[in-house]
């Protein structure tokens, strides 16, 4: 009876779950999940970047710009971000459509291939430059923009490392809004990736608008630009994996990362880049293999219930 009143009572007051239940948690979610080791990590609080560093611009939240800025010190190392362990397979998917629009062989010379050779690829919410540092090894030539100006000098930091990712254009503190208001850029990328943002966004409509306002328009001259998108469904399994186990159990994520009420079905996503002229080309799940800790990834033609990332392109 003590232990079932204890839990009672830390369902209704234990900070850790009031702070869980701020996140968007469904009402779904197991009570023995949320509380399970929340007080004990030892990761210190970063220090709060200056709000001056933030883009106030339509679908760019404050409160995630200031979450993901925190994160900068840490984007490269493998321990703190899945999203490196996710990388190859994103890039997998990205290079095969690429490949299949502009009639690429594909080959496994990994030093010669250059896929993306003279094409101009713009990476939504860079971050770190993970996606952004892939694409110029590719042969792309890349501009990046991020919210946080932190994240964004992170990144170009980084890329400065390797001759071939030295020339990335990264643009910190801007939104894809912003550069999508500058006649330069309208309609000018043959590539925009949109990889784990649309989920952080206040406005996913409006970052929808101005990705799809950036791609190249089909010519007699070429294809057209294709737009990328990546994100997390909203099912009760991605709950249980992406939130629970990703946040609270393995600690591979902070918590607090993700907001399950934002996640998008492939279905939703297909529905809001119909309105501004583009069509579904693929999607695929992108599935953690068990035990999950060692975080190795595969594509699936069927599974998009966690994971999962689509191509997109002007309709005929």
């Amino acid at each position: 009876m003590i232990a079932i009143s204890q839990m009672r009572l830390c369902r209704n007051k234990c900070p850790s779950v009031l702070l869980a239940r701020r996140q968007g948690i469904p009402s779904f979610a197991p009570t023995s999940a949320l509380i399970y080791n929340l007080s004990t990590s030892s990761t210190p609080t970063p220090e709060t970047p200056s709000s001056e560093t933030i883009a106030h611009k339509n679908s760019v939240s404050e409160e995630e710009v200031l979450k993901f800025s925190n994160l900068a010190s840490t984007w490269w190392k493998v321990e703190h971000n899945p999203l490196i362990s996710m990388n190859p397979i994103r890039m997998s998917f990205i290079s095969e459509q690429i490949s299949k629009q502009h009639s690429i062989p594909l080959h496994h010379n990994a030093k010669a291939y250059e896929p993306f050779k003279g094409l101009k690829a713009l990476d939504v919410g860079c971050g770190g430059g993970l996606l952004s540092e892939s694409m110029a090894r590719l042969g792309a030539s890349v501009i990046a923009v991020d919210p946080s100006e932190e994240v964004a000098k992170a990144a170009q930091i980084h890329s400065r490392r390797d001759p071939k990712t030295s020339n990335i254009d990264y643009k910190g503190g801007m939104s894809v809004e912003e550069l999508a208001a500058n006649k330069e850029y309208q309609s000018s990328f043959d590539i925009v990736c949109v990889l784990e943002v649309i989920e952080h966004a206040t406005d996913p409509k409006s970052l929808m608008q101005s990705a799809v306002s950036l791609l190249k328009k089909p010519s007699e001259f070429g294809p057209g630009g294709m737009l990328f998108v990546s994100t997390i469904n909203r099912t009760v399994k991605s709950y249980g994996i992406a939130i629970v186990g990703g946040e609270f159990v393995t600690g591979k994520l902070p918590i607090g990362t993700h907001d399950w009420n934002k996640f998008l079905s492939p279905t939703e996503v297909n529905g809001l880049v119909k309105e501004f002229g583009l069509e579904e080309v693929a999607k695929r799940g992108m599935i953690l293999r068990p035990p999950f800790y060692d975080l190795k990834w595969y594509l699936d033609a069927h599974d998009f219930d966690v994971n999962w990332i689509g191509s997109y392109q002007h309709q005929d």
